[in-house]
């Protein structure tokens, strides 16, 4: 039985994604349709179809065996499958905030496997280098007709997402925020301040890359509002684009590389990071 004391870097829902489209690649390997696989094992044509797109969350390892048996798997790919199929069943670090997460559960899935995370950020500090009192005043903002105890859920959701920046393998952040982000007072001048400082203090971390957008370039390709470009190992790249208290996750292989040099575009414009530094601490002294 997997271990689901120790906190991982592991999603559920991206594991049975990587099983899904391997299996669906072994099946297409040996020619078989899906009609043709279930005669043969007795896995229904149905539930065949919801493992390869990575929606059969009671996946078996005895039927995970069978199929590949029938396709005539090489030992690597046994190998993978199975551990696909056990690390599927471990807990993640984020589900006891399920609720917190709310429309954000999918995109944290993601989040969560991601070796490098690109954010593009107009309006706001992105999400996994805000302070506690920054994340309340933007949540409570957005989120004005709940209950204080549901924002409280939320920003505590928010706070333990920034584990994936702190644990013995983190993930590689890259953020583009607009300088006109790092002015609005958010929550006002003491919160703002203590936003820029620790802003700067992630900044120094040789895993995170912080770049302003300075006011001064004028029109750039980044008008058209943020977004988060997610580099899984196994997946190649996904995009994601908020809205309201959730969002899209787009993995058109066209849209998302169409975003990727929109986001070289504004790194090119953007200050350096020792350029951009300068820029924090001036405008928290200010």
């Amino acid at each position: 039985m997997a271990d689901t004391s120790v906190p991982e870097r592991i999603s559920p829902p991206i594991r049975l994604l990587q099983l899904g489209q391997t299996l669906q690649g072994l099946r297409e390997q040996a020619g078989l349709t899906g009609q043709q696989v279930a005669e043969r094992t007795g896995i229904t044509s149905s539930a065949l179809s919801r493992l390869e797109r990575g929606q059969n969350r009671y996946a078996t390892a005895g039927d995970v065996h069978t199929l590949l048996n029938l396709y005539g798997a090489e030992p690597d790919r046994r190998q993978e499958c199975l551990r696909l199929v056990t690390t599927a069943r471990i807990t993640p670090y984020w589900a006891e905030h399920r609720r917190g997460l709310g429309g954000l559960v999918e995109y944290v899935a993601y989040e969560t496997e991601a070796e490098l995370i690109r954010y593009w950020h107009p309006v706001l500090v992105p999400g996994l280098l805000q302070t506690e009192e920054y994340a309340w005043a933007v949540l409570t903002a957005l989120r004005f007709d709940d209950d204080p105890s549901v924002v409280a859920l939320k920003v505590r959701a928010r706070l333990a997402r920034q584990w994936i920046t702190r644990c013995p393998t983190p993930a590689q952040v890259h953020a583009i925020v607009a300088e006109g982000a790092l002015r609005q007072p958010i929550g006002g001048p003491e919160v703002l301040r203590g936003q820029l400082d620790r802003l700067a203090q992630e900044a120094l971390m040789p895993h995170i890359t912080v770049q302003v957008l300075p006011n001064s370039v004028g029109a750039h390709p980044g008008m058209s509002g943020g977004f988060v470009l997610l580099s899984l190992p196994s997946m190649g790249d996904a995009l994601f684009v908020e809205s309201g208290g959730g969002g899209i996750i787009d993995r058109d292989e066209q849209r998302v590389e169409d975003s990727g040099r929109v986001f070289g575009r504004l790194s090119d414009m953007a200050l350096s990071p020792d350029e951009s530094a300068q820029l924090i601490s001036d405008i928290a002294r200010s």
